[in-house]
């Protein structure tokens, strides 16, 4: 069985696409959905909130050492 595709939340801020929050950096299709509806529901413009494949860098904030 192959191993389901991850996404992670993003929100446009004055940096650029930023995370949203760390809990929503690596959620499967179903679960993103979701969220980004709750974000939606709760008042965040729906064309400042995407998603994109986990992993992906955000723009804006420095890479930090890990």
């Amino acid at each position: 069985m192959t191993e389901e595709r991850r996404w992670k939340i993003q929100e446009l801020t004055t940096e650029g696409w930023t995370s949203i929050d760390p809990s929503t950096d690596s959620l499967i299709k179903a679960d993103c959905t979701v969220q980004i509806n709750n974000y939606i529901d709760n008042g965040l413009a729906p064309d400042r909130i995407r998603a994109v494949p986990a992993g992906s860098p955000d723009e804006g904030l420095p890479q930090l050492d890990r």
